[in-house]
């Protein structure tokens, strides 16, 4: 064997794993919404609306957040480690925002008289609506968590050019939470 470090270990493995069981997760969800839409429409059974600006502006928020956390893992790359901790914070700090545009789409949802659970049969578009990005929210909970985490390793000068797996795995899970909100965002869009 020889002496070099493999990006690829067994907490990297992990993060991959979860991802393929949420990528599993969202596509089963996606396709239930698709099953459940084509029926409706059919039977004149499916509300459509539009969705809340407060979605298209987590859009944007989680993309200018991606760009942060792929500069903090340069930065650690470059062995800038005192620009990690910062631009970690950045980037929780965008997750935030996200969280919070998203609690106030779920209030404008509301407002439209559209709730999680529905009195009329066809509502159950917006029930989905819930569902998926409700889901999609708890999964930015467990990224907060994962950068609160780097964050303090960062500042401990932990996360640098020979100890790139903790940002590694920070940065692959919240490139993939982008990647899904884009993803959902899209089809919620496209699929009315």
């Amino acid at each position: 064997m020889s002496g070099k470090k493999s990006i690829f270990n067994e907490k990297t493995f992990i993060v991959w794993l979860f991802i393929v069981a949420s990528s599993m997760l969202f596509i089963a969800f996606s396709s239930a919404y698709w099953v459940h839409m084509s029926d409706g429409i059919r039977n004149n059974a499916w509300l459509q609306f539009d969705l809340p600006v407060q979605f298209w502006i987590s859009a944007l928020i989680v993309l200018v957040s991606s760009l942060f956390m792929q500069l903090a893992y340069r930065a650690a790359k470059n062995d800038d480690v005192y620009k990690v901790p910062s631009l970690l914070t950045i980037t929780f700090i965008l997750g935030l925002a996200f969280s919070v545009s998203q609690v106030f789409a779920f209030f404008a949802l509301m407002d439209m008289g559209l709730f999680l659970s529905n009195k009329e049969a066809g509502e159950i578009s917006a029930s989905f609506v819930y569902v998926l990005s409700g889901t999609h929210l708890l999964h930015i909970a467990g990224g907060l968590i994962l950068l609160i985490v780097g964050i303090v390793k960062a500042s401990r000068l932990e996360i640098h050019k020979k100890n790139l797996v903790f940002i590694n795995i920070c940065k692959t899970y919240w490139h993939f939470l982008g990647i899904v909100w884009i993803f959902l965002i899209l089809f919620l869009y496209f699929a009315k």
